[in-house]
């Protein structure tokens, strides 16, 4: 399929952008309610199962069958886990506010990069895919932006110390992009893994970070967005 490679990313930079429009909504108003930010994040859990479910996996069986799809789903899962864990546990011991704000960004700068490549996997399937991709990577992006911000704005830091590397984690998902273009166009062999890659850095997200962030926000669990996520993916793959 020939794709247009600025497309890919006009949509990858519309994610990105997502994550500085999170930070500016702290801007404006100081508190949210958790049962909103909860419902942010379990849609957007439920739109990422559902690309995996519907679009990432099946393809990657397509293209070379259940034991490179499996294989590259637990390559994923095995890459994100050891960056978040070996990285996390030698910063996180700092507990000021402005450490803190910065650690977050550092983490979500690291599963960015990651995702942008998902975008570009998408695309190489089908533009619809790699926008829909693109799609939930944005929605998760904007309480991720409002995760950065937080710590910032209650340590005293003015707005545009925290917009500018916000901006700049905001980059991280079209370079992304850009890095998965490449591979498709010079490496095409390695697509059926990098499908399987992409969706466990997914599943992750969703089971480690995503679905944990949104019970700690609202304890009483409201499963509708997620399953309205995953719906909307289910529409979209078949109609």
């Amino acid at each position: 399929m020939a794709v247009n490679v600025y497309e890919v990313l006009i949509w990858s930079c519309l994610a990105g952008i997502a994550t500085v429009l999170g930070a500016i909504l702290l801007f404006f108003r100081q508190e949210w309610s958790n049962r909103v930010l909860a419902s942010f994040l379990r849609l957007a859990a439920g739109v990422m199962v559902g690309v995996v479910v519907f679009d990432l996996f099946p393809s990657a069986i397509a293209y070379a069958g259940l034991g490179t799809a499996l294989i590259g789903i637990l390559l994923g899962i095995a890459i994100i886990a050891l960056f978040d864990y070996f990285f996390m546990a030698r910063i996180y011991p700092g507990d000021s506010l402005i450490r803190l704000g910065y650690l977050i960004m550092l983490g979500i700068a690291m599963h960015d990069f990651p995702e942008g490549i998902a975008i570009a996997l998408g695309y190489e399937m089908k533009v619809r895919t790699g926008a829909v991709i693109a799609l939930g990577i944005g929605i998760h992006n904007i309480p991720e932006g409002m995760a950065i911000a937080a710590p910032l704005i209650m340590s005293g830091m003015s707005r545009w110390r925290i917009i500018l590397p916000t901006i700049l984690v905001g980059i991280i998902t079209p370079l992304g992009t850009i890095s998965g273009q490449i591979i498709i166009n010079y490496q095409p062999q390695l697509l059926p893994v990098l499908l399987g890659i992409a969706s466990g850095i997914m599943l992750y997200l969703v089971f480690f970070q995503l679905l944990p962030q949104a019970g700690k926000k609202a304890k009483q669990a409201d499963w509708k967005w997620f399953w309205l996520g995953a719906s909307i993916i289910l529409l979209a793959t078949f109609i």
